[in-house]
């Protein structure tokens, strides 16, 4: 695999984000077999509970964001117009197909393209609300915010780990305060993001920046948890049955409603996501010293090929899902036999959403489509070209 020799290249923030974006399918698969079982059932409530501990995915996602972001352009002359035209060429072509593709789907066999098909479908992109679309208006968001927060961190240099401290700070009031007080407010009037505020850039705001700070202090970082690690992982262990009880306790003592109750804008999980983020570069960083040990190279190889079809991974999930939320029907609901089939299903979804993008990455034109340049080959050997 050739890599620009001026450049280290950190294999580790490969596999965080691949794990990040199986972990968000992960809970996407367990949430169609969640309601394959009463609402409040002991099995319903189970697998409400396995989304806490893995509400981690989101925030893992939105930390990967900012460090790929900030990794390798904050200490280079920015061109902001060029790097606006490059990251939204690769996000709005993405974000505009795949509405367009799942509403059709959606909207079969009624009419579609006419006059309020096309509003929908606009009002869709200006929501980002559908299929999962959000992350991508998201990032739309966010790289608008890059030249702020750009000059933020320019401005602070030598204070960052404090610009980080008021951060987290800020994350857990926006967490108590959308837990708390919003669901007791009269919001119709409120513009639409601040009604939605899981589509909301700012609601991610401490991730978004402690991953920004991680990718331009990286090799501080890095240093920082390998030295924490035993700690991090004790907080990690400690961590999982406690968040799970955090859901019950907001079932059963604050008494919030089944969805509010594992939602993932709460406090608590904006420390614990921290720690499994931590505990998570970590396993990065091992990876990054195999792979430059050259060992288990068949694993490296597979590795290096998922994380490249990752961003698609996403967009592609709901095609899988629905197919499994059709197959799905034909099993009775409560079945014993649903256990067996979660973990199968998960794969399924994963291994599906992977070979379609496999192909779409490997053939020209809709390898827009997943946001990835083509995959071109040179005697052999992948070329790639790290920007």
């Amino acid at each position: 695999m050739v890599r620009p020799k001026d450049r280290k290249y950190l294999y580790g923030v490969d596999l965080m984000r691949l794990l990040f974006i199986v972990g968000v399918l992960t809970i996407h698969t367990s949430t169609i077999f969640a309601y394959k079982f009463p609402i409040g059932s002991p099995a319903f409530l189970f697998f409400a509970a396995f989304h806490m501990p893995m509400h981690f995915t989101r925030m893992g996602f939105m930390f990967v964001s900012g460090l790929v972001l900030f990794l390798n352009s904050y200490n280079r002359p920015i061109a902001l117009i060029k790097f606006w035209k490059k990251r939204y060429f690769w996000v709005l072509i993405p974000y505009f197909f795949w509405n367009f593709f799942y509403f059709v789907f959606a909207a079969y066999p009624k009419t579609v393209f006419d006059s309020q098909w096309w509003l929908q479908y606009w009002d869709l992109l200006i929501h980002g609300n559908g299929y999962y679309m959000y992350f991508l208006l998201v990032m739309i968001q966010l790289y608008l915010c890059y030249p702020l927060m750009r000059l933020l961190f320019k401005k602070t240099e030598g204070r960052h780990l404090k610009v980080f401290c008021i951060a987290i700070i800020i994350e857990l009031a926006i967490t108590v305060f959308l837990k708390s007080v919003f669901p007791h407010l009269s919001t119709s009037g409120w513009p639409y993001l601040l009604r939605s505020y899981g589509m909301f850039v700012l609601t991610y705001e401490g991730y978004f920046i402690a991953g920004a700070l991680a990718g331009i202090h990286y090799a501080e970082v890095e240093s920082w948890i390998v030295k924490h690690i035993k700690a991090f992982f004790i907080a990690l262990i400690a961590g999982i049955p406690t968040i799970v009880l955090y859901y019950f306790y907001n079932l059963d003592i604050l008494k919030l409603s089944y969805s509010k109750a594992y939602e993932v804008h709460q406090p608590l999980i904006v420390i614990y996501s921290l720690i499994v983020i931590a505990n998570i570069f970590y396993v990065g960083y091992r990876y990054d010293k195999i792979v430059k040990n050259g060992q288990q190279q068949k694993i490296v190889s597979f590795i290096s090929k998922a994380q490249k079809i990752a961003f698609g991974l996403y967009l592609t999930q709901t095609i899988a899902l629905s197919i499994l939320q059709e197959l799905i029907t034909f099993i009775p609901d409560t079945a014993w036999y649903i256990w067996l089939l979660w973990p199968l299903a998960t794969a399924c979804v994963i291994g599906f959403s992977g070979a379609l993008c496999w192909i779409l990455y490997n053939t020209p034109v809709t390898h827009y489509l997943i946001g990835r340049p083509l995959n071109k080959r040179k005697n052999g050997r992948i070329q790639i070209k790290i920007n």
